[in-house]
């Protein structure tokens, strides 16, 4: 059976239920074998203001909201972070359309291409009434916004199917973005890149309303992951515009992508740039992990920068490890370690845990690839 979208209802202080403070968002649905559905919500705000609103998924054909867990990170010096986590039971088989809405996108600004007015964001999840299903895993908050006016901009939106299904994007518009950032703005189908190239970048200009306050918010852009089962995920943020000169940039942390045979034992340095120069430093702890769960959990050393995984007992499969880096400005960035394991073909062993990736750079014998992506 099919279920409809619902309408969704935004819980806000009654003094903020109409306040211009959404940035973007995207709902990421997960399903228990017996039918918990879980909804983790990223959604990004006017510095300052999270803790007035909050993003309630409906669940056309499930249960009212079983519980909720709400967090906020105000790190980052350009908006807030609330993350949220809603549970609901299925009834069961279906496809479960999951929507949310409310007012209002902050004032338009900028590149101006949003509407101050209402928002939407939806997603859905096919289930089939036993097994677990988590067709999609997507932390929003590894995307940079961050556009340098004066190169172009090339970022992963970073999704995996921990069911191993085959993903794709589009850049539809969400509801009240009139249209994409810049003309040539694109999203890959297969990868899920985003690229803007050079000759446009300059097109996004600063959004100045409020005195400042909503810095950083200056051109929307929207579109959707889709999983091969038909199940899927609406994105949608702002870009921030910056010029390279005279402002805080935000640092750069590498990306990197391995693969081997499940048992091995993966070293990973993550590095980390900024354009002004600036110290970067990285928070203790992984930021996240998406994919499977890994039977043991890797470590990271914040000072070092190093990453160790043992993969003994892990399914096969990708994993992505996500680490943020920050500068004195309280600017940041999230870099992503993808590891594909391989099932052992007969008389292969597991490369030895001296191995070690550095900066990039492979060491000899390491089935895998390493690459770095500019974000701004």
């Amino acid at each position: 059976m099919i279920f409809g979208l619902a309408a969704a209802l935004v819980a806000a202080a009654a003094a903020e239920s109409s306040a211009s403070h959404f940035r973007g968002a995207a709902m990421v649905p997960s399903v228990s074998s017996s039918g918990l559905l879980t909804v983790r919500t990223t959604s990004f705000w006017r510095k300052g203001q999270a803790i007035f609103d909050e993003i309630n998924p409906s669940v056309a054909g499930g249960s009212g909201q079983l519980s909720e867990v709400s967090s906020i990170d105000s790190s980052d010096a350009r908006f807030d972070v609330l993350t949220t986590t809603h549970t609901y039971q299925l009834p069961g088989a279906g496809t479960y359309q999951i929507s949310a809405s409310g007012c209002c996108r902050v004032a338009s600004g900028g590149r101006a291409n949003w509407s101050e007015s209402n928002w939407t964001m939806n997603s859905a999840i096919v289930w089939n009434g036993s097994s677990a299903a988590n067709p999609i895993a997507f932390n929003f908050g590894s995307v940079q916004p961050e556009v340098s006016r004066l190169s172009s901009y090339s970022q992963n939106l970073n999704a995996t199917s921990p069911d191993g299904l085959a993903l794709s994007y589009n850049q539809n518009l969400n509801q009240n973005i009139n249209f994409q950032p810049t003309p040539s703005f694109l999203v890959n189908t297969s990868t899920g890149l985003m690229t803007i190239p050079s000759s446009e970048t300059p097109l996004i200009t600063d959004n100045t309303t409020l005195g400042g306050q909503n810095v950083g918010a200056d051109a929307a852009f929207s579109g959707n992951i889709v999983a091969a089962n038909g199940s899927f995920v609406e994105f949608d943020w702002m870009f921030d515009g910056v010029d390279a000169q005279g402002v805080n940039n935000a640092p750069d942390v590498a990306d990197g992508a391995l693969a081997n045979i499940v048992g091995t034992v993966f070293n990973f340095t993550f590095t980390a740039s900024d354009p002004d120069g600036d110290p970067v430093t990285f928070d203790p702890g992984l930021f996240a992990i998406l994919g499977p769960v890994p039977a043991i959990a890797p470590v990271f050393n914040n000072l070092t920068g190093l990453l160790t995984w043992d993969s003994a007992g892990s399914a096969l499969g990708t994993y992505i490890f996500q680490v943020r880096g920050r500068d004195p400005g309280n600017l940041t960035d999230i870099g992503s370690l993808t590891v594909t394991l391989r099932r052992p073909q007969q008389g292969v062993v597991p490369e030895p845990a001296s191995l070690l990736v550095h900066g990039g750079l492979l060491a000899c014998g390491l089935l895998g690839a390493v690459w770095h992506r500019r974000k701004a």
